[in-house]
């Protein structure tokens, strides 16, 4: 943390002295000043980082976008929530906030998850180096989520604030709950004149957990970035997000059913770009360094990664063509990465992406993948993915020697104003994940050892909105392995469905700033399998059914919300051994300040 206040000081000062700087041959002024001139104090909108998602043209229904609303008007209070409106998302709920939350996709394990931070790719460190526990990655310095939806992998791209208006912007969160749940978040943005910009965000959450589902849990999460846009075709960027956190053990039946984790990940990223024009077009060059330490572990011993890369690019109105090197550690030496996107005629787009990756040991691996779309008359339109691979899973893993697939999957959307359906399939190559996750390891006396290996996999999904009446609308998705029995974490039938009221009918409050938003969503799956215990015997994973209540009051800047898990009082959990709480709730209120 010091390092990274002194690099911003740096930054900071650097970028002061360069506003600071005037022209020497310049003769001053012996006219009289007026002295009724006032300093102008109308905003003004500066140059930002551009975006760090999959840049255009992609083809239409490849993309899951969230933004702020999608964090505040909603249920979401971690990133695996967000993720659980993903059609086939299954998270492994250990319990209310703080348990485990582990997002399975497509029984591929950890393979089935990328996480990027502003670019750069988040990669699990500490006591569990395989799998990547979205629940930890705090959503309070994020203005958007990207989902890159593959027929066996999730791309999920992360981008931080970007201050635009030398408007200071302040956020102050309260909220509560049951079991002396609270969250406590501040934040400060400011941009200066001269490009210098100031970002700090606070996150502070605890609960008191419940017995037979979740412990008590405390976290900390700091971020900050100074950054230095003189135009928008210069920039340098300094960012440091350090999280802390503590989830205490659980005993029952003679055996740990949670376990004590405290873990403390520092991640810094540094960031240079150069652009030859103003409007985002044309060729841009990036250079990227990052940093990963993690301590404080009772389990391991500390830990750190260092990441560098360096990115050129060059876009055109209707094409994109980009390529990337990466340096990672010992395990993962050198990356290439190369992507682009053209649309060849007026509805017709197709979009790829290729890497090959050097590893430890002599090993290497190659990803290839390929999608195309077409908007066809009357607001119809189809995609298509191609994904191969032959690759690691875990590099950290001296025993891995990777495994060939090809998937591929096929979609049919409708997209009027009054609705929105599309209708999809896939195939999948039957896949061995390598270990599970460590927050669910002790689920229960049995233990879970290993996510089991999968057959060849078709499977058939649905998800759309419809508005029934004017603010009242009905959304969810649908997913079914066409495999008797599914696989592990994949149950078949499995559904979301929510019923929204949004309105701001409220005419007392000048237009636009006043929203009421309710939401009554269920999730329901089919009896299924969860993974292998300790004997290797498969595990059963029940049909359940958990439902949720969720309001929003929005009035300026002022929001006031209200959260139940499991409204439906079931009895039962996400993982076979662990009991969901049942009318969990948390509520609260968010101001933001543009002053």
């Amino acid at each position: 943390m010091t390092r990274g206040l002194v690099c911003a000081a740096a930054l900071l000062f650097a970028a002061a002295g360069a506003a600071a700087q005037v022209d020497s041959t310049a003769r001053p002024d012996t006219t009289t000043r007026d002295s009724t001139a006032r300093r102008d104090t109308t905003p003004g909108y500066l140059p930002v980082f551009s975006e760090a998602i999959v840049p255009g043209p992609l083809p239409r229904g490849v993309r899951y976008t969230f933004t702020p609303d999608s964090f505040v008007l909603s249920n979401a209070q971690t990133l695996s929530d967000l993720l659980a409106h993903v059609p086939g998302v299954y998270v492994a709920r250990g319990g209310i906030y703080g348990a485990a939350e582990p997002v399975l996709y497509g029984g591929r394990g950890a393979a089935a998850l990328e996480i990027y931070w502003d670019g750069v790719p988040y990669l699990p460190q500490g006591r569990d180096s395989v799998f990547v526990d979205p629940a930890r990655i705090s959503l309070a310095p994020l203005e958007r989520v990207d989902v890159i939806v593959l027929p066996a992998t999730l791309r999920v791209y992360l981008v931080t604030l970007r201050q635009r208006s030398t408007e200071t912007a302040t956020q102050v969160g309260v909220a509560t709950g049951e079991v002396r749940t609270a969250n406590y978040r501040g934040a400060f943005l400011r941009r200066w004149r001269s490009g210098l910009g100031l970002s700090l965000v606070a996150d502070y959450n605890n609960t008191d957990g419940i017995g037979g589902s979740s412990t008590a849990f405390n976290s900390v999460d700091l971020w900050l970035k100074a950054e230095y846009l003189p135009s928008p075709r210069l920039g340098a960027s300094y960012q440091v997000l350090s999280s802390s956190w503590h989830r205490n053990a659980e005993s029952g039946s003679g055996a740990a059913r949670i376990l004590d984790w405290r873990s403390e990940r520092r991640d810094a990223i540094v960031r240079v770009f150069a652009a030859a024009r103003a409007d985002g077009l044309g060729p841009r060059a990036q250079a990227t360094f990052a940093t990963t330490h993690t301590r404080r572990d009772t389990a391991v011993s500390d830990g750190s990664l260092s990441q560098a890369a360096l990115e050129l690019q060059n876009d055109w109105p209707r094409a994109h063509l980009g390529l990337a090197v990466r340096r990672l550690d010992d395990a993962r030496p050198w990356q290439l990465d190369a992507a682009g996107a053209w649309s060849l005629l007026p509805g017709f787009t197709v979009a790829g992406d290729a890497r090959h990756a050097s590893y430890s040991r002599g090993r290497s691996g190659n990803r290839a993948r390929l999608a195309a779309g077409l908007l066809l008359p009357a607001g119809l339109s189809i995609h298509g993915d191609l994904a191969w691979a032959r690759d690691l899973q875990a590099p950290l893993d001296s025993a891995d020697a990777g495994q060939r697939t090809v998937d591929v999957s096929g979609a049919a959307r409708w997209d009027r104003s009054w609705i929105t359906l599309e209708l999809g399939g896939a195939s999948r190559d039957p896949f061995a994940p390598i270990g599970s996750p460590v927050g669910i390891t002790a689920a229960d006396s049995s233990g879970l050892t290993r996510v089991g290996a999968t057959r060849r996999t078709r499977y058939f999904t649905a998800h759309g909105a419809v508005r029934l009446l004017p603010g009242l609308s009905l959304a969810g998705w649908y997913f079914n392995p066409l495999v008797r029995g599914g696989t592990d974490f994949e149950p078949p039938y499995h559904a979301r469905l929510s019923l929204t009221f949004y309105s701001k009918f409220w005419r007392v409050y000048r237009s636009g700033i006043f929203a009421l938003r309710g939401e009554a969503a269920l999730e329901s799956w089919s009896r299924g399998t969860a993974g292998l215990d300790s004997a290797g015997a498969v595990r059963t994973l029940p049909g359940k059914s958990f439902g949720e209540l969720n309001v929003e009051l929005r009035i300026a800047g002022v929001t006031i919300f209200f959260v139940q898990r499991n409204a439906t009082l079931t009895r039962g959990s996400y993982v076979p051994g662990l009991d969901y709480p049942r009318r969990f709730q948390y509520y609260g209120v968010r101001w933001l300040f543009t002053n």
